[in-house]
């Protein structure tokens, strides 16, 4: 599983880094303009509430796939095949209505848009409105597949996407209104490049056989949804209330942004590669296992995010300065952003918990301590923003999100532990204080660079062979204390 868990990390980071050329390649075609704002704000709705929409679909199909007994297969796949049916027919009359009412929400998203524009605006609307169904379709058979074995290629899903879009960026003369054309088509692609998988595994996209319950009682999708939007809306309340400083909301929209880059890529593939098995052992009544999985969860992300967190704080004005400082991006605003960047990563428990433990209590029905925890810290965060800026300008603002966060992972950990008894045990607190042993002794190697060869920790490019020098340290140190293998060997 570790190594099946590498595999999909290496997929992810491709994929991202793609995305992360495709922005640049962007910025560089049509730089900022009201045209731009018009499609990054259009495309912002697709980001955040149609794929929350998607993910939450994804996790439900597996939770429910799951309730069938595996040697059931005609079943499952029935069952897939109905689940997908209805997610198309209902996500299309939503497309519909929203069609009907898209000048309303142009105004919504785009409240100063000049009238000279609202045309265009109400263009790109229309042309990407049909999202909706391609991203929660595509977000289905990822689940689907998942559930399977099949990771890598749902790892490296959004490869059509950005390719099809740096491709039209391409072409001389293009306009944002192509471009939004090629957006569309390249959310359908995430369906396309995942087909084959798919039907090579016996599934089919539609039957006429819509009997079966397919998203389950009680407003489980709701609840899911969400459950899963605490995060995102975190950072979006940040950059509301940092606007009235000046150039306050773009530092907490750059650390941010890099942030949940970075920890996405392995939250996200633990996600892809676990939540299936627990989800089967669950439903086994394999609690044991489910057990087992959480501990190796738990182990494998404090060995990923404990020198992430050292990293940040060591480096972070490094990494600031080589990937932004240059033109307006000035040297102040490295500090700050590499400050609230490391602010920002000590609230990886929150993101770990929505991503992933989350999902475990869903499994049991647990849904009023995610949903009740989610609305409590999103409630509660406006007015302790205003506390915040007041006090503490926008480091108050970062400082606050990730102690809400901290707060919300103490609410998952207790309820996890009703859902499968006690899961903390000797063999996991000795393997965290090792992880711990480990990170501080490469953070002592740090101090050693820092103090005899500063150009190996300050240095603008040369600070790479100090953070290589630390992980070898780190890396070395879990080997000898035998959490690598632990780590990169587990068998589920």
């Amino acid at each position: 599983m570790g190594k099946t868990y590498i595999l999909v990390v290496a997929g992810i980071f491709i994929a991202k880094m793609l995305g992360f050329f495709r922005d640049i390649v962007f910025a560089s075609v049509f730089g900022a303009s009201v045209y731009t704002d018009m499609y990054f704000q259009i495309f912002g709705l697709v980001n955040l509430l149609f794929t929350g929409i998607g993910v939450a679909l994804s996790t439900l199909v597996i939770k429910n796939i799951n309730k069938i007994k595996a040697d059931n297969k005609k079943a499952q796949k029935e069952y897939v095949s109905c689940f997908i049916t209805k997610t198309v027919v209902i996500s299309s009359l939503v497309m519909f209505t929203l069609y009907l009412v898209s000048g309303h929400l142009v105004r919504i998203l785009l409240p100063g848009l000049d009238v000279h524009f609202y045309n265009t605006a109400s263009t790109l609307m229309h042309i990407m409105l049909p999202s909706l169904v391609f991203v929660l379709v595509a977000y289905v058979i990822s689940g689907v597949l998942q559930n399977t074995g099949a990771f890598f290629i749902t790892s490296i899903v959004s490869l059509p996407f950005n390719i099809a879009i740096i491709g039209s960026l391409m072409f001389e003369n293009i306009n944002i209104v192509a471009v939004s054309i090629v957006t569309t088509l390249g959310w359908f692609l995430h369906i396309l490049i995942q087909l084959p998988s798919f039907y090579k595994k016996g599934f089919r996209l539609f039957t006429f056989n819509l009997k079966s319950s397919a998203y389950g009682g009680n407003g489980e999708i709701i609840y899911i949804f969400i459950s899963n939007m605490m995060f995102q809306l975190l950072f979006t309340i940040d950059k509301a209330f940092a606007s009235i400083e000046k150039g306050a909301a773009s530092t907490l929209n750059y650390s941010s942004n890099l942030f949940i880059t970075i920890s996405s890529i392995f939250v996200v593939a633990m996600s892809n590669v676990i939540f299936p098995s627990i989800s089967r052992f669950y439903e086994e009544n394999k609690m044991d296992y489910v057990k087992n999985l959480v501990q190796y969860i738990i182990k494998m992300m404090f060995a990923i995010f404990i020198p992430f967190i050292l990293v940040v704080c060591c480096f972070g004005k490094n990494i600031i300065s080589l990937l932004y400082e240059r033109g307006e991006f000035t040297s102040q605003l490295t500090s700050t952003t590499a400050t609230l960047f490391a602010i920002y990563t000590f609230g990886f428990l929150g993101y770990i918990c929505q991503e992933l433990f989350n999902k475990v209590l869903y499994l049991d029905g647990k849904y009023k301590y995610t949903v009740a925890g989610s609305m409590a810290v999103v409630i509660s965060k406006p007015f302790i923003n205003i506390i915040a800026i007041a006090f503490g300008g926008v480091y108050a603002l970062a400082i606050s999100t990730t102690s809400l966060l901290c707060i919300y992972a103490v609410n998952v950990f207790i309820a996890l532990k009703k859902v499968m008894g006690s899961y903390i045990n000797k063999e996991l607190i000795l393997d965290l204080a090792k992880i711990l042993a480990s990170s501080a002794a490469s953070l002592l190697v740090f101090f050693v660079i820092k103090a005899f060869l500063p150009i190996f920790a300050e240095g603008k490019l040369s600070f790479v062979v100090g953070i290589a020098v630390c992980g070898a340290i780190y890396l070395s140190l879990l080997h000898i204390f035998g959490v690598l293998k632990k780590l990169l060997k587990y068998r589920k």
